[in-house]
């Protein structure tokens, strides 16, 4: 989310990578937990706001040997979430809207928009229905993490849509599947945009767990999805199944493991590829704190350049209570991107992020923060580094609907 001054939403580019790779990787299952968990029952809105403040060593996101201008950007961050907790379903909404004020460049000045769709609807004690959409505008790639993107200051739009069913055949057997669709699009107007391609895909995914004991689950994954890249008007399916275990090592340390094939197959020209898709991690919660560490590799579409990408991702989280008002976040996610088809350079992304916050009051929090990425591409000019830090103010207080 291409918010740098925000420590919470900057944090979570680095922080839900791995936390949500992790949970991905685990398993496909959409739970309550895409509800917000600290929502009462019935109907709740929760009103946010935040500001910060935050200065950026390359604000124009640009690559090494050009000129690379600094600023101050003041962000006023107006935030809804309006949440259901009932008995047989769940429903979560956010609207999430920031100015961006530049002190010295205000052409730059923009405002982001974000927002979240959850519902869950559980039809018998065994059947359940889910649905999750997120959608996007933002005015640079950075912060997206889409595969195989430069980073650019141009517009980006996206949206990733994902719905299905959920079937308990018994206590020890599940099934969860569903149908996918991701939509994006850039602002090709903007300097450095050109290669940025656009498209949408949509497709299929299965996920079956077996219980066999209290620590041991066996895990079957099965993904099929259809791109079209639109600039090259380029179409891919692309396959990847996988068969693997997530073992209970005590009740605080949870591994999984996976591994299986990826297979891409193109429509226009023979570029059939196969190759191996594996995916391991590990997490940890200590008493007060909690670590996820996540590594995956498979074949995915990319809207940047390339067509499809073989990525290769890891990521880690660490979460630190300091003391009984102040706490620490810190996360790291790394990518690395070849292209399958096209004769394009390969692409290394890393994300860091961090943060120490002090819990005012219950309803608001202050932070300073951090925020690094750093890119590479095999050409003229692809080495790219960024750095913010700064500090926020967040507010943000739940209302009971009667």
């Amino acid at each position: 989310m291409p918010r740098p001054i925000a420590c919470t939403i900057a944090l979570a580019a680095a922080a839900l990578l791995a936390a949500a790779t992790a949970a991905a990787q685990e398993s496909n299952l959409v739970t309550a937990a895409d509800a917000n968990p600290l929502a009462p029952v019935g109907w709740s809105l929760t009103p946010s706001l935040t500001y910060s403040g935050a200065w950026d060593d390359n604000v124009l996101i640009r690559g090494k040997g050009d000129t690379t201008p600094a600023d101050f950007l003041n962000v006023v961050n107006p935030r809804g979430t309006l949440d259901y907790n009932g008995r047989r379903g769940q429903v979560s909404a956010t609207y999430d809207g920031a100015f961006l004020l530049y002190r010295d460049l205000k052409s730059l000045n923009s405002y982001d928009q974000h927002g979240w769709f959850y519902g869950r609807r559980m039809l018998s004690p065994h059947v359940g229905l889910f649905v999750r959409d997120t959608i996007a505008s933002v005015p640079s790639t950075e912060l997206s993490q889409l595969v195989g993107v430069p980073f650019v200051r141009t517009g980006s739009q996206i949206e990733t849509l994902k719905g299905g069913v959920e079937v308990a055949f018994t206590k020890r057997t599940s099934l969860a599947a569903g149908y996918d669709f991701e939509w994006v699009d850039f602002d090709h107007t903007q300097p450095g945009a050109e290669s940025l391609l656009g498209g949408h895909s949509h497709g299929a995914s299965a996920n079956l767990r077996h219980t066999l004991n209290t620590r041991l689950t066996l895990i079957a994954d099965y993904q099929l999805q259809h791109a079209l890249v639109a600039t090259i008007l380029q179409t891919f399916d692309i396959q990847n199944s996988a068969i693997g275990v997530e073992y209970r090592v005590t009740d605080r340390t949870h591994v999984f493991a996976a591994g299986g094939i990826s297979h891409l197959s193109s429509t226009e020209i023979d570029a059939n590829r196969t190759g191996p898709a594996w995916r391991f991690g590990l997490v940890r919660h200590f008493r007060d704190a909690d670590v996820d560490l996540s590594y995956s590799r498979s074949f995915v579409p990319s809207y940047g350049f390339g067509g499809t990408m073989q990525n290769e991702e890891a990521g880690a989280r660490l979460r630190v209570p300091i003391a009984r008002r102040v706490y620490t976040n810190g996360g790291v996610s790394w990518r690395r991107n070849d292209a399958l088809i096209a004769l394009e350079p390969p692409l290394r992304s890393l994300w860091i992020e961090a943060s120490l916050g002090y819990a005012m009051t219950p309803w608001a929090r202050l932070e300073a923060f951090y925020g690094g990425t750093h890119q590479v591409i095999d050409r003229p000019g692809g080495e790219l580094n960024r750095n913010r830090f700064g500090f926020q103010v967040v507010t943000a207080k739940p209302v009971r609907i009667h």
